[in-house]
């Protein structure tokens, strides 16, 4: 499945969920080399439903910082078990990648999405990953404020603050990146111990 690229660009740039905890790894080529940069992520975090639509089969879900998000929820069974005021346990996944783009590279921008849901006996849950391939060409590199402003084939263009301020010395204006994200994230409406951890 091809998504249109703003929403595609949007979806990669604006990255995470805002989240300043959970474990993480970095990492970035070593100088002299192609510009290649990485992040993986995996953050734990907990939260209550806020709203259950059972027309609709919509489920809000707060999690940390008042943050929600609202779920189309297809399993008969999950959306039984969603009952306002119920606490979820979450884990979200994210890993990112960051590279100039080679000569001759035939990348294409694509996004695909899957979804999965507990089997009926199980705790009420699911898991989502979404993983997603878009190339950007460098428009400007703003190195005293760590940004750089990149479009997308349809020119739809944005400025970001850089994860790693350093590999902006190893690319400039025209270059093209490749950009690759996978996130997924994994749902739980098991009870939660006093201590808040499932």
């Amino acid at each position: 499945m091809i998504t249109r690229a703003p929403v595609l660009l949007s979806t990669i740039l604006i990255l995470g969920l805002g989240f300043s905890y959970g474990a993480s790894a970095q990492y970035g080529a070593p100088e002299g080399t192609p510009a290649e940069v990485g992040t993986s992520s995996v953050v734990n975090f907990s939260g209550k439903i806020v709203d259950v639509d059972t027309v609709k089969s919509l489920v809000t879900l707060e999690g940390p910082e008042g943050r929600r998000v609202t779920f189309v929820v297809r399993n008969p069974d999950n959306l039984k078990a969603a009952k306002v005021g119920e606490p979820f346990s979450a884990r979200y996944y994210e890993v990112v990648t960051i590279r100039k783009k080679k000569p001759g590279d035939n990348v294409q921008d694509a996004a695909t999405a899957g979804v999965w849901t507990t089997n009926p006996l199980g705790v009420p849950g699911g898991s989502r990953a979404v993983q997603a391939t878009l190339v950007v060409t460098v428009e400007a590199i703003d190195e005293a404020n760590g940004t750089v402003t990149v479009k997308a084939a349809d020119g739809t263009t944005r400025t970001v603050k850089a994860r790693h301020p350093e590999m902006l010395k190893q690319i400039k204006a025209g270059d093209q990146l490749v950009i690759e994200l996978y996130q997924a994230i994994a749902l739980s409406l098991q009870k939660q111990s006093a201590g808040g951890s499932p």
